[in-house]
């Protein structure tokens, strides 16, 4: 898991509490597939890389921001 970030809400100027978006059908964590290619066979197969964004929360004004880390792995 990434190192914690404090984020602040733009609107608010608060600390964002951090969650984890999941999917409602089946719990699995929330994944967005980028347009780079996964290493090896499953890459050369047309496969694409996956990263998780986390989200965060404004408690004051319930403001939803997603993120993933800067080096795209998780």
């Amino acid at each position: 898991m990434p190192t914690e970030t404090q984020r602040r809400c733009p609107d608010c100027g608060v600390a964002m509490e951090r969650v984890t978006p999941v999917t409602s059908v089946d719990g699995e964590v929330l994944r967005l597939r980028t347009d780079e290619p996964k290493k090896g066979i499953l890459g050369s197969l047309g496969l694409k890389e996956t990263v998780q964004p986390y989200g965060y929360v404004c408690p004051e004004c319930g403001l939803v921001r997603f993120y993933v880390d800067a080096d795209g792995e998780s």
